[in-house]
């Protein structure tokens, strides 16, 4: 049994190998990748909100819905300028709302300077990124197992993480790794105002040999927002619905939050492999927030709104040959306190009231079928309990994920 066995499933599942800059030997790569999925019911009416009872939502964080959705397109183009210094350019695609939010944007868009080696060990990065101190927030639906975003990720941080920052990395292949990142504030939960925007830390450890290899990491990240909305229905994109005949459609509420979230998450990833067709992972992470201030909306109401919010997901899978089968097991639970003579009121109107205690919940089984080296199909049956009502579906994708350029012989370096 050989180290490289264990690679392809570290690659799939591990932040520190999703980044990558391009070797010198190669130094212009273009990567593609597609993941559309047939889901086979929405979560929610058509003229109805996502909102999880007991949180704070925005971002990115859309819903399932059901029929044939593009979740994910991306094409990125990463050019080695010359010994230290290397280039990164990535526009995606991915499913928005009913209002055609989702679109193409300009997701990655930084210059690195790397020293002492050809990948580190000292990097620092500068422009619009994807943040490393969490392992989910850089995956997009082709990167993970399950099709969709973990619902501790969709809370805390909109789904989709990319901000203009500064990220200055100790990193090394084996062995621990330190990192801080600072942000303009506009991924959530921070807003780029002012007294906005966000920071970071993080640290990892990794180690491997013949048969077991595994990532043990902890973060802490502190935001700041100003009259933070929840830009999927308020904010920018406040509009009244208008339902059909026979049909009702709310009226979207929008509140506003302005104060400090802090943010503490831990995670892990252990896979051993068995024999040259079998491997097992286990890896999972968690992530507490803690919101401080005050909820508030357009005609002077507010209330001091203080919380601890925990959530996080545990994944066992097991790679058989092509095919890895999985179960993904997610929960939350948040502990608000709101003050105040309008407290009652934003409570509902922001989301955070939860008067039956509901701790939302989902349980997704998933195998994946690696057809071909650039091509997957996944099949999926989730239970969906992020809301009152339990929900349950079936998910059918396909996935594809190429090195363009140089090719199949081309090789690319990650760090």
């Amino acid at each position: 049994m050989k180290t490289s066995l264990l690679l392809p499933l570290m690659a799939a599942s591990s932040l520190s190998l999703a980044h990558s800059i391009p070797s010198q030997d190669n130094p212009t790569t273009v990567d593609a990748s597609l993941a559309v999925t047939w889901r086979s019911a929405s979560l929610i009416d058509d003229y109805d909100y996502w909102q999880i009872p007991g949180t704070l939502m925005g971002g990115e964080a859309w819903p399932a819905e059901k029929g044939v959705q593009v979740d994910d397109l991306n094409l990125g183009v990463a050019h080695r300028i010359d010994d230290n210094f290397y280039g990164v350019i990535m526009f995606n695609h991915h499913a928005g709302g009913d209002d055609d939010h989702g679109g193409a944007e300009l997701e990655h868009a930084y210059i690195g300077w790397v020293c002492c080696g050809d990948t580190g060990p000292w990097m620092v990065e500068a422009g619009r990124m994807s943040a490393q101190f969490s392992p989910g927030l850089a995956q997009h639906s082709v990167d993970r197992l399950a099709s969709e975003s973990p619902l501790a990720l969709d809370v805390f941080f909109g789904r989709d993480f990319h901000d203009d920052g500064l990220r200055v990395w100790l990193h090394q292949q084996g062995g621990f790794s330190l990192g801080a990142e600072t942000w303009k504030g506009e991924a959530f939960p921070a807003t780029d105002s002012e007294d906005g925007g966000a920071w970071d830390v993080f640290g990892k450890y990794q180690w491997q040999d013949e048969r077991l290899a595994m990532t043990v990491g902890a973060w802490f990240y502190s935001a700041q927002a100003e009259s933070r909305s929840d830009h999927r229905y308020g904010g920018g994109h406040q509009h009244v619905p208008v339902a059909p005949p026979g049909k009702t459609a709310r009226i979207f509420p929008d509140t506003r939050f302005t104060g400090d979230t802090d943010i503490t998450g831990a995670n892990f990833l252990v896979s051993y492999s068995v024999h040259a067709d079998w491997q097992i992972t286990l890896e999972g992470e968690w992530i507490q927030a803690k919101p401080d201030g005050v909820v508030h909306d357009s005609i002077g109401r507010q209330a001091d709104f203080t919380a601890t919010q925990n959530g996080g997901w545990l994944q066992p899978s097991m790679t058989w040959r092509k095919h890895t089968f999985g179960v993904r097991a997610e929960h939350l639970s948040t502990d608000n306190e709101l003050n105040g003579a309008a407290a009652p009121q934003l409570a509902t109107d922001s989301g955070l009231a939860n008067p039956t205690g509901h701790d939302p919940q989902r349980l997704t089984a998933i195998w994946r079928w690696q057809v071909r080296n650039n091509i997957a199909l996944r099949a999926e049956a989730v239970q969906d309990e992020s809301l009152l009502e339990k929900e349950q579906r079936w998910n059918l994708g396909i996935i594809w994920k190429e090195t363009l350029w140089p090719g199949r012989r081309g090789a690319r370096m990650k760090h």
